[in-house]
């Protein structure tokens, strides 16, 4: 019998034991690579699932502010284009965009690639947060997107089964996996301060001067206006005055006054005197009378001139504010379209009015931020260049606004001010234009645009820009250059672009 050294008898269960180890480490090692390939499979599938989530929603947050962003040209053409940019936002590999004009079979297409959608225009109520539809006016389009039975990469790995009875008999089912996604967007509500110039200037393409001032051409022009400002007062008959004016010689006002009749006709308004006028036809400081070739001729024609030229303002002749002079009157009309276009859509905005031209020489709030836009335009319509006083502040016209903003804004309203001027501010005395940068400077630490319109020949084109450039706003110039100009076509050009620009705001 051979002895076995005690050292060597321990080392024979030590190698039993490493062997059994190591076929464990095995199993252990096979299990949990099967784990984590299954972790594995479960991550791509689910971060799959993600991403077509996430591309679902972007492409109906697109759809919906495209489609609102439209819903002003109507209904159909809302809709396509919401369909549109959902199709330009692929999802996954379902792109439609590379068929031959897939643009005009929009619907049949995305149906075909198992993507259900739809389009409903409507309005959002911002405290219930509920969508309503409605075709009339809509302000807000909602687009619900399905996507449906998603592919997986690993199959049925994550899918769910359950029993369908059918034809006598239990079956099982997998469920399939369905994306969904809804997005709404509506215009965001405006606050507009509306600040208009009605300074004495306004109505300076109906006066005489123009004829000195753009040429003989505009004569017939210029005297056609007159007559026609002289049939909207009532074609008045004082004396024995005629509309095409008579010359008369003589310098003494009351010889004047008996040749035309009027030395025992009250004088029609407020301000001013059958004297003032004489003299003011009769005088050589009347520049631009006598250049025209009115000196000393006196007729309802210069009369009427004397009075936009003299007395344009609202308490000394009431009557001018119905008349067709020019500017203001091509304001007037623009201002009162302006009102519509912005009704056209629902949007819950508000307007407020401003003039810049007061009894203080500064400016007045005419109305508060309001939803009642027939009043704006009526409020614009009653009033006449020089309204209150011959002057321009525009820098009194941009703080009032900016106070209006600050007292009567809504917070969740996109804010903006559009001011108009055809001339120079002249008030504050010795520091307009710094006036209008201090203002305006105020306006754009608050992030709101000033958008301004420089209307003729004589407007600071090059203050208005400033204005708008220093706030993020845009500048309109309409140009004059020739009496009674045909303003309106351009100003309802500038105002159309303005009520259009409705900012966006996705609420869901």
């Amino acid at each position: 019998m051979v002895s076995v050294p005690a050292s060597c008898a321990r080392l024979v269960p030590k190698q039993s034991r490493r062997r059994k180890r190591t076929g464990a480490v095995l199993v252990l090692t096979a299990f949990f690579m099967v784990v984590a390939l299954a972790l594995l499979a479960f991550s791509v599938d689910m971060g799959y699932l993600m991403t077509l989530r996430s591309e679902l929603k972007r492409s109906t947050d697109a759809a919906a502010l495209a489609g609102a962003g439209t819903l002003v040209d109507g209904g159909q053409v809302a809709e396509h284009c919401a369909l549109e940019y959902f199709a330009r936002n692929a999802i996954g590999n379902r792109d439609v965009t590379g068929e031959e004009d897939w643009q005009d079979d929009l619907p049949n297409l995305l149906a075909a690639q198992d993507l259900e959608l739809a389009v409903q225009m409507g309005h959002w109520d911002p405290a219930a947060k509920v969508f309503s539809q409605c075709d009339v006016l809509p302000s807000a389009m909602r687009v619900s997107a399905a996507y449906r039975d998603a592919p997986l990469f690993f199959g049925n790995f994550m899918r769910a089964q359950h029993s369908v009875y059918e034809d006598g008999q239990w079956r099982t089912e997998w469920v399939p996996i369905d994306l969904a996604a809804e997005s709404i967007a509506r215009y965001q509500p405006r606050d507009i301060v509306l600040v208009l110039d009605f300074s004495a200037s306004m109505n300076d393409d109906s006066e005489l001067r123009r004829i000195y001032e753009y040429g003989e051409a505009q004569r017939a022009i210029v005297e056609a206006n007159l007559l026609q400002i002289y049939q909207e007062l009532g074609s008045p008959v004082y004396g024995n005055m005629q509309f095409e004016p008579q010359y008369i010689s003589s310098t003494d006002t009351n010889y004047i006054k008996a040749q035309l009749g009027l030395t025992y006709v009250p004088y029609p308004y407020p301000g001013g005197s059958w004297n003032e006028y004489i003299d003011y036809v009769k005088s050589y400081y009347s520049t631009y009378l006598q250049r025209a070739g009115y000196q000393k001729k006196y007729g309802y024609l210069t009369l009427v001139n004397y009075w936009l030229e003299r007395r344009p303002v609202n308490h000394d002749t009431p009557s001018l504010w119905a008349v067709s002079a020019q500017p203001v009157t091509a304001v007037k009309d623009a201002t009162g379209v302006f009102m519509q276009y912005i009704g056209e859509v629902d949007t819950d905005d508000r307007v407020a009015l401003v003039v810049y031209n007061s009894p203080t020489q500064t400016a007045k709030v005419e109305h508060s931020l309001t939803d009642n836009f027939q009043m704006i335009g009526d409020t614009v319509d009653q009033r006449q260049a020089g309204h209150y006083d011959q002057y321009t502040n525009i820098g009194a016209g941009i703080e009032y606004a900016r106070n209006e903003l600050l007292s009567n804004g809504r917070p969740g309203a996109f804010k903006m001010i559009v001011l108009m001027t055809d001339g120079q501010a002249n008030r504050p005395s010795g520091y307009a234009e710094d006036y209008v940068r201090q203002r305006t400077q105020l306006v754009a630490d608050e992030h709101w645009p000033i958008v301004t319109i420089s209307l003729g020949n004589a407007a600071d084109t090059s203050l208005m820009q400033e204005v708008a450039d220093t706030t993020g706003g845009v500048h309109f110039n309409v140009p004059g250059g020739e009496a009674v100009t045909n303003y309106e076509a351009q100003l309802l050009t500038v105002f159309r672009q303005i009520a259009d620009h409705r900012p966006l705001v996705l609420v869901k």
